[in-house]
């Protein structure tokens, strides 16, 4: 809430500075900052291991998926009630990434980071009322129809916003799940 209005959905880190009638500038952050809406990759961030260790993530671990193949794969019909499951693997880095898969009503399968480029640093992750996802940290709702939609600011990073199903599972591939790891 901003002046009394109610403000969700996705907003870009400039557009809230705007709201906010905020004075940052991206000049006054220390070297190594990273600004929200700032493409980067924090494992290539001045050759640091930035890895916040797996027992600090504060959201929903979900279950543990291994990689086989290539890929983590679950059953399909454990998305049949509409509630997002939470999932994490580890990958062959050893760093653990988490993510939610979703069937949305319009029975489209769609998969995100538990984690997103704004808030990521807190760990908090989401978690679905009714037909939303809300960021734990700061309270931003997204249809479950959205997710995997927009990538950038408190959107969940997307996975992939159209899974199929393969002999009644839904695969989640390595380069997928890479995608979004710079988010852990």
């Amino acid at each position: 809430m901003i002046d009394g209005k109610v403000y969700s959905g996705y907003r870009a880190f400039d557009e809230i500075k705007n709201l906010l009638k905020c004075s940052i500038d991206s000049n006054n952050f220390p070297e190594n900052s990273v600004l929200p809406d700032e493409k980067f990759n924090l494992s290539d961030r001045n050759n640091q291991n930035s890895q916040i260790p797996e027992s600090d993530f504060k959201g929903d671990a979900g279950t543990s998926l291994n990689l086989i193949g290539g890929k983590a794969q679950f059953n399909a019909a454990d998305l049949d009630d509409g509630q997002a499951k939470f999932f994490n693997v580890e990958m062959p880095s050893g760093k653990t990434v988490y993510f939610f898969a979703v069937k949305d009503q319009n029975g489209i399968y769609r998969a995100a980071a538990n984690a997103c480029q704004v808030c990521y640093g807190q760990r908090r992750g989401f978690y679905q009322e009714g037909d939303e996802i809300v960021c734990r940290n700061c309270g931003n709702r997204y249809p479950l129809e959205k997710i995997a939609t927009e990538k950038g600011g408190c959107n969940p990073g997307p996975i992939n916003p159209d899974l199929k199903i393969e002999e009644g599972k839904i695969n989640i591939t390595r380069a997928e799940l890479e995608g979004i790891s710079d988010l852990f």
